[in-house]
């Protein structure tokens, strides 16, 4: 594999990355939205009976939402470090192998 070769490789990992960190932050956005939504029992007014199933699918909601948005920035981080990896590991070769490309 050539050096043009792998900078595509890296060069798309780390695009892949910036698109999984703009999701993680658009998933934590939903998350803040969600928690906005929340309601008082007195607010409820005529409602009490959906009260607690409203307040589960919240409780649910924003949980997914907070557990998404850390899972997407962990992708994220994992593609910068596999592209870390790819490029540390051209430059050990390049130091190691005599005509290397």
């Amino acid at each position: 594999m050539g050096e043009a070769d792998l900078k595509v490789i890296t060069d798309g990992l780390r695009t892949d990355a910036g698109m999984w960190d703009k999701q993680s932050s658009a998933m934590g956005e939903i998350g803040r939205k969600v928690d906005g939504m929340r309601i008082s029992r007195l607010e409820a007014g005529l409602f009490q009976v959906i009260y607690s199933a409203y307040e589960s699918a919240i409780n649910q909601v924003s949980a997914r939402c907070g557990e998404g948005e850390k899972r997407m920035a962990e992708v994220a981080d994992a593609l910068v470090k596999n592209a870390k990896a790819y490029d540390n590991h051209e430059a050990d070769t390049k130091k190691h192998v005599a005509g290397a490309y």
